[in-house]
């Protein structure tokens, strides 16, 4: 089928469900609705609004089938009729679950055939920000939000029907294009190298309230009042006159958390050119007062950032210096920035001071590290050609040359600047000795690559012609190449998934989209060389793409789905969405949340590793955990900012993804707790029971900050409502039992509250506070009403916390398993599962039952499944 008449069925499909495509209902379902189910779904009574009496038989509207499976799904689950009714003959029921089924299977199994499993989709976000990565070996390129956000379906940004294309869509798409463009190619003929030992830096005027220089492991107080006296400014140096005494220093201490006028900058670093750079470092920690440096009582550590964007968190020991060295990708005209992770506020200065403190020695930055020149980015367009000197004749078009990268405000150049650098140097662009047959050459080698799947020679014609069009005209051969360039990273045949019906079989993708469909699942981009020549081979299937996707597990890009299916499956994109009240909670810092992301990143990959059963989702005999969360669970000896696998402490109520510190701060707004948010959260995400939205004139129930009632009780009146009684019902026990913990994480007893009543926090419950005798100035909650965590399942099943919870979420691993597949069907190949696709569902379930669900095997039978080559 061409790619034009697919695109009708879809575009049909889209407006009428498959076109109209009614049908009688079997005699069985019709006999069991006028039977069982009109007395309170007619259209007097319309229970749940929902009147059976007129409800068509039109399996070709979408939101009519879509009733029709709900109706099927709720009568099998035992929801419908109601168990308080009499008695449903087993014989009665399974006829009607049975016709039903076959006449949803029938209807979806025809829509299917005419037009497609999966709808024309494009790349989302992400997707096309790695694929650009991956296409020009630029692995930190930051290009997704130059784009429109994405539409979302059941919370994923990969579902067809959710990414739609609007005209703003477009032309941000030629922006991102030139962006990328610009970062790709270079008009050097060699980079500017940087390498030197630099000072942290933070702003001279921090000196002497949270910075000051220090030397033999001591810190001169009087060399602190001459630099910057906080108790008498009249007497400190001009800020011109404070740079000497600063560069003479051999360490720079630090008494204060990173907040945004306290961030030290690296030396004011700021890459001129884009890549990979070493960075090298001394750090270390004390406890500090007023004057003195003492052991450290805890061990400290720095989370170092490029404009925010975290590249690692590195220890810092007691009293001795620890050397860590990273390589990473910079962009131009990121500033990096070296903060310390767990330091409170400070409200004194170097002379009264009590607490906690941390010193830089000294920091080494190199870079760009390139084996060749130009990069691999210049390459991946331009191949060998060697670069020349621009050539500027006079009314000749130049070729496009971006100017300097910005550096952030307030920077000073502490390398040749970047101005002067470009100033001294002539503009060089690739040279071309046969520009027309260099050009071919270069789109024939650059389209497949881009494209993910082989290039026609008449497609391959079209580009070719623009660029020696432009080349006839005059043009440098750089300007005429952006121009096709430019074109086919906007195209149809970049933005969109390629995925081509195979020979005669018009309902399974050919083997270079199957090699995208596992790609963009497993690392979220295009495939790489390896996979490309399987696929060309035609040899992508049976043990062979089992083989791929287990090498591709092993890849470091499989972080990629790691990270980004936790994001979509789990809600932890919203880790950002709210921030907890400091006032509430003074103990959640940066170093905290990133420390969550990671917790339940390494778990998930820990699960996929060992291919653990599914019931590790809500329960474990390990924790992945590291100081900053150790602290925070109250759980001893943890000591180190790597995430690591630590044995659950006996008694301890953590386990599984149900109490990590990222799920219980998605499902929890800035200041309080709630059982709805966080129970529909569970039937939702883990089990694939999303509750039906609640009518809109239901208020919610607004947080008591005075402490004088608790939720339970406000939600009481929700639960007295019959209305809201039966949904309720559903989700809330399973909130409450994660009232044990707050906000953040943290577990709990009684809840926290800004009234003047109840008890007082001690210090000792806050590690590393400083005591300085600012406590009351910095904890100001107090403890009010005790949490009730105990709780009544819908189906009569009582617990008395999240321990006992989770033994009845457990009686129900199928479940969880089932929610899985088909969360992983979903993002793999951008259609949800729909009614005909139930059985090869349950095909994957019954093969991996004996392995426990191991997540591993679930993800590897649903690449092998039919559905995944699925048109």
């Amino acid at each position: 089928m061409c790619r034009n008449s697919r695109l009708i069925l879809i575009v049909t499909a889209f407006l009428g469900f498959g076109g109209n495509a009614s049908a009688q209902l079997p005699v069985a379902v019709n006999t069991f609705i006028e039977k069982r189910c009109l007395e309170c779904h007619d259209g007097t009574t319309k229970k749940g609004g929902l009147d059976l009496s007129t409800l068509k038989a039109d399996s070709g509207d979408k939101a009519i089938f879509d009733k029709w499976v709900r109706i099927h799904d709720r009568v099998h689950a035992g929801e419908m009729p109601p168990p308080k009714k009499e008695p449903l003959p087993a014989k009665e029921r399974e006829a009607m679950i049975d016709g039903l089924a076959k006449w949803l299977s029938s209807a979806d199994q025809k829509r299917q055939r005419e037009a497609g499993r999966v709808p024309l989709r494009r790349l989302n976000r992400t997707e096309y920000e790695n694929t650009m990565r991956d296409l020009f070996a630029m692995p930190g390129l930051e290009v997704k939000d130059l784009l429109p956000e994405d539409g979302t379906l059941s919370g994923f940004d990969k579902a067809s029907t959710a990414l739609d294309v609007s005209a703003v869509q477009l032309r941000k798409y030629l922006e991102a294009a030139d962006y990328v463009l610009d970062a790709a190619i270079v008009h050097q003929d060699r980079p500017m190298v940087f390498k030197q030992r630099v000072r942290l830096i933070g702003g001279l005027s921090q000196f002497g309230e949270s910075m000051f220089p220090m030397k033999d492991r001591k810190v001169d107080l009087d060399l602190v009042r001459k630099i910057r006296d906080p108790l008498k400014p009249e007497n400190s140096l001009k800020l011109s006159e404070r740079l000497p005494y600063i560069e003479a220093m051999e360490s720079l201490g630090t008494i204060t958390h990173a907040r945004p006028s306290y961030e030290p900058n690296v030396g004011n670093f700021s890459p001129y050119h884009a890549g990979f750079y070493r960075i090298r470092m001394s750090v270390w920690s004390f406890d500090y007062k007023r004057g003195e440096v003492m052991p450290a009582s805890r061990q400290q550590s720095f989370a170092l950032t490029a404009n925010g964007r975290l590249l690692g968190y590195f220890d810092a020991p007691s009293l001795k210096s620890q050397e860590h060295e990273i390589v990473v990708w910079l962009n131009a005209a990121e500033r990096l920035q070296l903060n310390p992770a767990n330091l409170w506020p400070n409200y004194s200065n170097p002379f009264g001071y009590a607490g906690a403190a941390v010193a830089v020695d000294w920091v080494d930055v190199e870079g760009p590290l390139n084996d060749t020149w130009p990069p691999a980015s210049h390459r991946a367009l331009f191949g060998a050609l060697p670069l020349a000197p621009l050539s500027t004749e006079k009314g000749r078009p130049l070729p496009h040359v971006p100017a300097p990268p910005v550096r952030h405000p307030g920077s000073r150049p502490n390398h040749v600047d970047a101005k002067e650098f470009q100033k001294n140097q002539p503009v060089w662009t690739a040279a071309a000795s046969r520009p027309r047959d260099d050009a071919e050459r270069l789109l024939r080698d650059f389209l497949p690559r881009a494209f993910r799947r082989p290039v026609a020679d008449e497609e391959l014609a079209v580009y070719v012609k623009i660029a020696r069009a432009r080349i006839d005209e005059g043009d440098f051969f750089e300007s005429a190449m952006r121009t096709s360039f430019r074109i086919a990273l906007c195209s149809p045949d970049f933005l969109y998934h390629q995925e081509p019906a195979v020979g005669k079989d018009p309902t399974v993708i050919d083997a270079h989209a199957l090699a995208c469909r596992l790609s963009y699942l497993l690392w979220n981009s295009k495939p790489d060389n390896v996979l490309e020549q399987t696929a060309a081979q035609n040899k992508l299937g049976g043990k062979l793409l089992t083989d791929q996707a287990e090498r591709m597990l092993a890849d470091p890009r499989s972080e990629r789905f790691i990270n980004d299916f936790l994001d979509q499956w789990l809600d932890l994109r919203k880790i950002d969405f709210t921030t907890p009240d400091t006032s509430l909670y003074p103990e959640f810092r940066p170093d905290v949340r990133d420390a969550m992301l990671a917790e339940s990143r390494a778990y998930f990959r820990a699960m996929i590793d060992k291919d653990l059963g599914i019931a590790h989702v809500v329960d474990s005999d390990f924790l992945m955990i590291n100081q900053r969360l150790a602290e925070l669970y109250g759980i001893p000896g943890v000591v180190g900012s790597a995430i690591r696998s630590v044995p659950k402490p006996k008694d301890c109520m953590r386990g599984g993804f149900l109490t990590q510190g990222a799920i219980l701060k998605v499902t929890a707004n800035g200041t309080s707790t709630s059982p709805v948010q966080r129970g529909v959260w569970v039937v939702d995400r883990l089990y694939g029971r999303p509750p039906q939205p609640p009518p809109p004139d239901i208020a919610a129930v607004d947080p008591d900050l005075n402490g004088t009632t608790t939720i339970r009780e406000q939600l009481a009146k929700h639960r007295s409502s019959a209305s809201c009684a039966g949904c309720h019902a559903k989700f809330d026990p399973h909130g409450f039992a994660l009232e044990n913990f707050d906000v953040i994480g943290r577990s709990r007893t009684r809840y926290r509250h800004m009234g003047e009543q109840g008890d007082s926090p001690d210090v000792a419950e806050f590690i590393g506070f400083p005591g300085n005798g600012n406590f009351e100035k910095s904890i100001r909650f107090h403890y009010g009403l005790p949490v009730d965590a105990s709780g009544e399942t819908a189906d009569g099943k009582a617990f008395k916390n999240v321990s006992e919870l989770r033994a009845i979420l457990l009686a129900d691993n199928e479940a969880l398993a089932r929610n899985f597949v088909e969360r992983l069907i979903l993002y793999g190949t951008g259609a949800p599962v729909s009614f005909a696709d139930r059985a090869q569902v349950e095909q994957i379930l019954k093969a991996s039952r004996d392995g426990g669900y191991g997540v591993r095997s679930l993800l590897l039978r649903v690449i092998q499944s039919p559905l995944f080559r699925r048109h």
